[in-house]
């Protein structure tokens, strides 16, 4: 593996984590927005600012407004305030800007449907002001250049990626020309040999077609650019969303309009196999320690094709001058509270936590049929999963270790089998508890009482848990939904 350049971006240093060191796991514990109507949850795209020392998180058809963050582990949704013009919008792709102290925001915008930019310097508040209308830029991208300090928005879907310098001295209009395309659109009928870009279930040309969708066609979208040392490095997911080896490509170039030159290391980010794959429609960006992070697109994709989530991976840049993403492990993940190495030479960052609950032997109160038996809970695949008969409070799915075992972290991937809708109402309330002999249990995990959808729980238990079963028993599912796991992943 390449080593890392230590640029003035991320400015790595190392650091050893200790055991007690705070520890997420992928996906990101979000309840998601649209879908929830119909039984399934969504957020993709995901873009985080950060702003003012906090981390903000916008992401696609989500509730309306925004998530905060004060270490990139706990999020908390901030509604757009109410009677505001944004009260009850739901976005798509948005785009973000900090500049002149101000949080910008727009989103993808159409010929039919325009976007508008918006601007606040209290996005607690959910009061945003409205800066300009009429943008009609797919999957936008803001950017402002650290050398000129000029403005730029990179936009494309399902067409070639575009760039255009916006004026931020007359409400962001555009300066010269729109159709300037940065990145052609690859030909549908054409081979291509390296496969990463062929838009199938398993990125070859003999694969099934891509979930669900009208068109086997690549897509190239969802750009971001970044530039460090003077070099311009252009992203763009590709080749469908909707696919496991959903990823991000890379073009480089020497000014921020290019011309733009297809990086041999293509894809940078990229995850098609394990627990939850995808690792498209991502942003980069630096956290407050100067630590590289990527923020992706991941797929579930069984109860809709857009049945996505977020995860969130540390990444950086090689001695290559190329970016990277550790993509490499589903495991438990240290948080960083430093400045630390990020590269393929540190294993740092990682806590080598091992699922230890895969293809254990699983019992369960009830089983609703066959293709949801015990098994699909500890099979370490998001997209099967075991559901009871009911969602009674005396449901329940047990895991038989084999032996006593030390378990440090526990993720409870919740699944919504029969769900009409969450508003009746949105939460999840469970128990999670431990026995050495499958007769005396010990609760380990309480949300019994929780008010809030929970749908990929984690915990890090303050101390390791030994034990050999654990038993999870249902409280309450939202929407009234039969009690349904699609692993319960012990760590």
């Amino acid at each position: 593996m390449r080593t890392t350049l230590l640029l003035a971006f991320f400015a790595l240093t190392a650091a050893s984590p200790t055991r007690a060191q705070q520890t997420f796991c992928n996906p990101l514990d979000l309840d998601c927005g649209q879908g929830r109507a119909f039984g399934w949850r969504h957020g993709a795209d995901p873009c985080i600012s950060l702003y003012h020392d906090r981390y903000y998180l916008f992401s696609t058809w989500d509730q309306p407004g925004c998530r905060v963050s004060d270490d990139l582990v706990h999020w908390k949704l901030i509604r757009f305030a109410a009677g505001s013009a944004l009260e009850n919008h739901v976005y798509t792709a948005a785009a973000t800007l900090v500049l002149d102290d101000w949080l910008y925001f727009t989103e993808l915008g159409s010929e039919a449907k325009p976007a508008s930019m918006w601007r606040t310097r209290d996005p607690e508040s959910g009061r945003w002001e409205k800066v300009r209308d009429g943008l009609k830029f797919a999957d936008p991208c803001l950017f402002q250049d650290p050398q000129s300090k000029k403005i730029y928005l990179y936009s494309g879907l399902d067409h070639p990626i575009h760039g255009v310098e916006l004026d931020a001295s007359n409400h962001f209009a555009t300066i010269g020309s729109t159709d300037q395309q940065l990145l052609p659109t690859i030909d549908p009928k054409a081979r291509i040999d390296d496969g990463w870009e062929v838009c199938t279930w398993d990125n070859s040309e003999q694969s099934k077609p891509m979930r669900g969708n009208k068109t086997f066609a690549t897509c190239r979208e969802g750009s971001w650019m970044t530039c460090v040392r003077g070099k311009y490095y252009l992203q763009f997911a590709t080749p469908g969303t909707t696919i496991p080896g959903y990823c991000d490509g890379l073009a480089m170039a020497d000014s921020p309009l290019g011309p733009f030159t297809l990086s041999p290391y293509s894809p940078i980010s990229w995850k098609d196999s394990g627990f939850i794959t995808g690792a498209g429609h991502s942003c980069l960006f630096a956290d407050r320690c100067g630590n590289g992070w990527r923020a992706v697109t991941m797929l579930i994709g069984v109860k809709n094709r857009f049945e996505r989530r977020i995860g969130l991976f540390p990444a950086g840049f090689d001695s290559d001058g190329v970016p990277f993403t550790r993509t490499e492990t589903d495991g438990p993940i240290f948080a960083a509270t430093s400045k630390r190495d990020h590269s393929y030479a540190s294993d740092a960052i990682f806590t080598g936590w091992s699922n230890l609950a895969r293809g254990k032997t699983v019992t369960t109160s009830s089983t609703l049929d066959d293709d949801h038996a015990g098994n699909f809970a500890a099979d370490e695949d998001v997209r099967t999963w075991w559901s009871a008969k009911s969602g009674d409070k005396n449901e329940w799915l047990q895991i038989d270790l084999g032996a006593a075992t030390e378990i440090r972290a526990a993720q409870i991937n919740l699944a919504e089998q029969d769900c009409a809708d969450f508003t009746a109402p949105d939460r999840n309330g469970f128990v999670l508890a431990a026995s050495s002999d499958g007769q005396t249990w010990t609760t380990v995990l309480d949300r019994s009482r929780s008010a809030v959808p929970s749908p990929h729980a984690y915990v890090q238990f303050d101390q390791p848990i030994t034990a050999r079963y654990f038993k999870l028993a249902n409280v309450c599912t939202p929407g009234n939904a039969k009690f349904a796991v699609s692993d319960l992943r012990l760590f």
